[in-house]
């Protein structure tokens, strides 16, 4: 009797199990919000104001009755095309609201092909960096002639002249990544405003 062993029970063996249960659950859902808002709230997004490329071409072709002969400049929009166009078409479509993707992803990048070009776009810290060429990670693809491209720079409304180019078939845009990727990214409204669909999965 003096031998035998006896197990005594803890009282706050349960009230232990349910702290540290909960500890974990605190821990876990502290370091998942945190990289969810990651996104959000790091440095505030710098708003980029580019000067239209066509500017100067429009004031040479308005005559002194303030008449614009839009094909001259459609024409000669053409002719100049280059990296400004690029950079001002994709800031009117809503690249400042792209960012960093929360969950590893890395930066957004964008590939347009325009008529025979292709230029690739990406979007780190709030900076576009633009160069002539493709790129192997591009999360989306814009594809117009440069004529739309040109009529698009000419429009009052950007966004939705592009919107109205994709329904007509003049423009097409193709989601590249997965839904994760391009959610962590921003793409999702993005894409919904030019196109007025959700992304499919």
């Amino acid at each position: 009797m003096v031998n035998q062993k006896v197990k005594v029970k803890d009282k706050h063996k349960n009230i232990k199990k349910f702290s540290k249960a909960l500890v974990i659950i605190i821990i876990i859902t502290a370091i998942l919000t945190a990289a969810f808002f990651s996104g959000f709230l790091s440095k505030p997004r710098k708003e980029v104001i580019l000067e239209n490329p066509l500017k100067d071409i429009v004031f040479t072709n308005t005559n002194q009755a303030g008449q614009v002969n839009q094909q001259a400049v459609i024409d000669q929009g053409i002719l100049n095309f280059n990296q400004d166009y690029i950079n001002y078409l994709l800031v009117a479509l809503g690249v400042g609201k792209l960012h960093k993707s929360y969950v590893g992803y890395g930066n957004p990048t964008i590939e347009l092909n325009i008529g025979r070009e292709i230029w690739s776009a990406e979007i780190d810290n709030g900076n576009l960096l633009t160069k002539k060429g493709p790129n192997e990670n591009k999360d989306l693809i814009i594809s117009l002639s440069k004529q739309e491209a040109v009529k698009a720079l000419l429009s009052s409304n950007i966004e939705e002249f592009i919107k109205n180019s994709a329904s007509s078939g003049n423009t097409q845009i193709q989601m590249m990544a997965n839904m994760v990727e391009l959610g962590s990214k921003g793409y999702l409204a993005m894409y919904k405003d030019l196109t007025g669909e959700e992304v499919e999965e």
